[in-house]
């Protein structure tokens, strides 16, 4: 299930096909995907993920993967730059769409969004950052 997070970014927990076939139909022309291989035994893999947002026509894969206790602004500006480049609404995708909305929302916070708006906007997502409010004040200063 795909959340909007802005009006150019929806998060998504680990997608299928069937997820990316909505998402190109959303008009969705970009995967991020913030998820690890082999996180899970059972977890398609990268290249797996990016064919079959190709062949549902989402003409941009990018792999960028991250760990939530180690992912870092320099992370989250990596993100938000690719966001900000396409020319479509994105989607991103990891395990439970947490890393996602955490990377936007240290860049974010990072750019003047207050923590508690950025909070509140993962929790319209279905994501909670609560126990993340340490990080993103630091991210914030």
């Amino acid at each position: 299930t795909m959340y909007p997070l802005t009006d150019k970014l929806y998060v998504s927990a680990q997608v299928s096909p069937a997820d990316l076939a909505e998402a190109a139909a959303l008009g969705i022309n970009t995967l991020i995907g913030n998820r690890p291989d082999g996180e899970e035994p059972q977890q398609p893999d990268w290249a797996t993920v990016a064919a079959w947002a190709a062949a549902a026509g989402i003409e941009h894969q990018i792999h960028q993967p991250v760990t939530a206790p180690t992912l870092n602004s320099h992370d989250a500006e990596r993100f938000a730059t690719a966001v900000a480049a396409a020319d479509a609404p994105v989607l991103a995708y990891c395990r439970t769409a947490t890393r996602c909305c955490l990377l936007w929302a240290l860049d974010a916070v990072a750019h003047g969004t207050p923590v508690d708006d950025a909070i509140q906007h993962a929790a319209r997502a279905g994501v909670d950052l609560s126990s993340q409010a340490a990080r993103l004040q630091a991210a914030a200063q």
